[in-house]
């Protein structure tokens, strides 16, 4: 009977993290859809159209279902990490980007505790990954981890706090890599095909 119950809660977190991760994506790519336009990038919520934010939302009740503690303190940290950034500029709070952000986080660990931590540290990991991969399409802008602190650094700092991810919780650790890959090889295919039906339009 443990042994079914484990394999269930392993499920539905695993789950959870996959579909928190979508959220993530849509609310990242809402962020950058400007940029992306200039660029001539995908973009996620601009393909969505006006089903951005309600899809967003049902994703992430979805994931708050399956494993409440996992799918709020994963979308609190990409907030965060999110807003850390922002110093110049308030938001509608009346705080700057990086005071909402700690704000957040200390809110998370006192909610979450550990849980909280292991979720700030897998999408820094998150981040700072990405960042290293998109070292070469951000030389204009130069608004990433890589540009700042070094490329070689950006990559050992993942690695860093992959580990300590792994160190509070493997199985977000593990899964949360796995999401991304499996996210963003989604992204592709859909955003691919959708391309291709308006060429062959």
């Amino acid at each position: 009977m443990l042994h079914e119950i484990s394999k269930v809660y392993l499920l539905r977190k695993i789950l959870c993290i996959f579909l928190t991760g979508l959220v993530i994506k849509i609310m990242d790519d809402y962020i950058d859809q400007d940029i992306d336009v200039l660029k001539k990038e995908s973009n996620l919520y601009i393909a969505l159209e006006y089903g951005g934010l309600p899809y967003g939302l049902l994703l992430l009740s979805l994931a708050i279902i399956l494993d409440f503690p996992t799918a709020l303190s994963l979308f609190f940290s990409s907030f965060a990490v999110g807003m850390a950034g922002v110093q110049s500029a308030k938001m509608p709070s009346g705080l700057y980007g990086f005071q909402e952000s700690l704000l957040v986080v200390f809110f998370g660990i006192f909610l979450f505790k550990y849980e909280m931590l292991s979720s700030l540290f897998i999408i820094v990991t998150i981040q700072l990954w990405d960042d290293f991969l998109d070292y070469e399409n951000d030389k204009i802008s130069k608004k990433n981890f890589a540009f700042l602190l070094g490329k070689v650094e950006c990559l050992l700092l993942a690695i860093i706090f992959f580990l300590l991810t792994v160190y509070f919780d493997y199985i977000k650790a593990i899964s949360s890599i796995i999401a991304m890959h499996i996210i963003v090889y989604i992204i592709k295919l859909l955003l691919g095909n959708e391309k291709q039906s308006e060429h062959g339009a």
